[in-house]
């Protein structure tokens, strides 16, 4: 069944936010949070970190909150009532005609239409008249509220899996610290070794040659998974034979983000067990080789990518004026607080059920977002 469109505008109260005046920004609380984009969005609410006495442009609780500029189409409720910044707009829909719930689904759905319409030199923005000409599907509202029930079920389906994906997670930083401690504090008391002796060959920063969709796959940082490398999504670079040897990985590599935009980010890192063809590294990574005779080489990647193991790549990476960086003298000068093999070889016995589970988690979720995404398609053409 098809459903007559209508502009957004006609349906749907489109307010475009305004930046306040500089000088009314606090850290104190005082005045109205400030959702300045989606650096202010939190998973369903936001989360702001900014406060102004000069509010212009409100949102009202139950608002639903839009990103215009470069993440956009990004979305949070409003749980109360915001002072909307330049990247942001607030949408609230005529009562009488649409159904708040159905406009966050349908906006989701339109979210890459909405993107497409972005324009802009340094970064992309939509404008008031992107927004308002729209058109969206317009059932009657029990048709609206029978469709975003619907698709409430189905995404709840898809949050409780990614919520299970993430508790896995703290459950393998639960049982690491539990086995061996911080390791920046070391409580413990595990014997001190710079990482240098540690590994089986020096860290290698990759090629600098371009990727021209040519020759070999070539990991980037983008391509850089939480465990696994995204070889899919890899670029393929052409270099010589003696050069691949330099910059290629081998079963049991640590890939790590060595040049990045924020510290937080420094120590993002995939361990590399296998591909069916040759890989090899960018210069944007760097490529960390340890020695099994001495650390398991899954250990040392739990320990990079636990938060406490950033902090020991932290307190060593360095910074330009444009990003964050570690080089291979600072990754070979880290203090690595070792407890015995045996003990290291328990703890990847552990991680690789929890492993396990997850995977399995993470299949079923790929069937949720996929279930999610027909359910969607339906919805609004009326097939639902």
């Amino acid at each position: 069944m098809s459903f007559p469109k209508m502009r957004l505008d006609k349906v749907c109260r489109i307010t475009m936010g305004q930046a306040p005046s500089g000088d009314s920004y606090n850290f104190d609380g005082h005045g109205l949070a400030l959702i300045a984009g989606a650096g202010d969005f939190g998973k369903e609410t936001p989360e702001p970190k900014k406060y102004t006495t000069a509010a212009g442009k409100r949102s009202e609780e139950g608002e639903i909150i839009l990103c215009i500029r470069a993440t956009i189409g990004d979305l949070n409720w409003s749980d109360k009532k915001y002072c909307l910044g330049r990247g942001v707009a607030g949408l609230f829909g005529h009562k009488d005609k649409l159904d708040q719930k159905y406009l966050w689904h349908w906006l989701k759905n339109i979210a890459p239409l909405l993107k497409s319409k972005g324009k802009g030199a340094t970064f992309l923005q939509v404008t008031k008249e992107d927004i308002c000409s729209l058109e969206i599907a317009l059932p009657p509202l029990a048709e609206q509220h029978r469709i975003a029930a619907i698709l409430d079920q189905a995404d709840e389906l898809r949050q409780k899996r990614q919520q299970a994906i993430e508790k896995l997670d703290q459950l393998l930083q639960a049982t690491f610290i539990d086995m061996f401690g911080d390791p920046v504090s070391n409580p413990k008391g595990w014997d001190i070794f710079k990482s240098k002796s540690l590994f089986q060959a020096p860290p290698r920063i990759g090629t600098t040659t371009p990727a021209n969709g040519e020759g070999i796959p070539v990991v980037r940082v983008g391509e850089l998974g939480q465990f696994h490398i995204d070889f899919e999504k890899c670029g393929r670079v052409q270099i010589s034979e003696s050069d691949f040897k330099k910059y290629e990985l081998k079963n049991g590599d640590l890939v790590l983000a060595r040049a990045i935009g924020s510290k937080n980010q420094l120590g993002k890192c995939s361990y590399f067990s296998q591909y069916f063809e040759p890989v090899c590294i960018d210069s944007h990574v760097m490529r960390l080789r340890p020695d099994p005779k001495k650390m398991h080489p899954l250990w040392f990647y739990f320990l990079l990518s636990s938060d406490q193991g950033k902090k020991i790549l932290q307190s060593k990476g360095g910074a330009t004026a444009v990003q964050f960086n570690i080089n291979s003298a600072q990754a070979n000068d880290l203090d690595i607080a070792l407890p015995p093999l045996s003990e290291q070889a328990k703890f990847v016995e552990i991680a690789n059920k929890i492993l396990k589970n997850k995977d399995s988690h993470i299949k079923s979720l790929e069937k949720n977002n996929l279930l999610f995404s027909s359910l969607q398609n339906q919805a609004f053409n009326g097939t639902l």
